[in-house]
C-alpha cells in the first residue's frame, strides 16, 4: 500500500501538470496580422516534468534515509526497489529513444 500511495503521488502530480498545459497553453497566444509566431509549449511541459519528477525522487530518498533511521526497514526498502526499478526503466527508455 505504501508504493501505491506514492506511485499514486506522482501520477497526480503529473496529471495535473498535464491538464494545467493543456487547458492553459495556446501556441498563436503571439500571433497577429502580420506574423504567425509560435511558442514552444512542449518543451516547457516536459521541463516542468522533469523537475516534478526529479523533486518527488528527491523526496523519496529522504523519506527512504528517514524509514533507516526510524527502523522501519521494510518501508525503507520499499522505496529503494521503486527508486530503483523506474530509474532502470527510465534509463533503458532513453537509450531507446536515443
Amino acid at each position: 500500500m505504501h508504493l501505491v500511495i506514492r506511485i499514486g503521488i506522482l501520477i497526480l502530480l503529473l496529471a495535473l501538470l498535464f491538464a494545467f498545459w493543456y487547458f492553459t497553453y495556446d501556441p498563436h497566444k503571439f500571433c497577429d496580422e502580420t506574423g504567425h509566431k509560435h511558442v514552444d509549449g512542449g518543451l516547457g511541459l516536459f521541463i516542468m516534468g522533469f523537475i516534478i519528477t526529479q523533486m518527488f525522487y528527491a523526496g523519496m530518498l529522504i523519506e527512504m534515509i528517514y524509514l533507516f533511521v526510524k527502523k522501519q526497514r521494510t518501508l525503507a526498502f520499499a522505496n529503494l526497489g521503486f527508486l530503483i526499478v523506474s530509474l532502470c526503466i527510465v534509463s533503458i527508455c532513453m537509450f531507446l529513444i536515443n
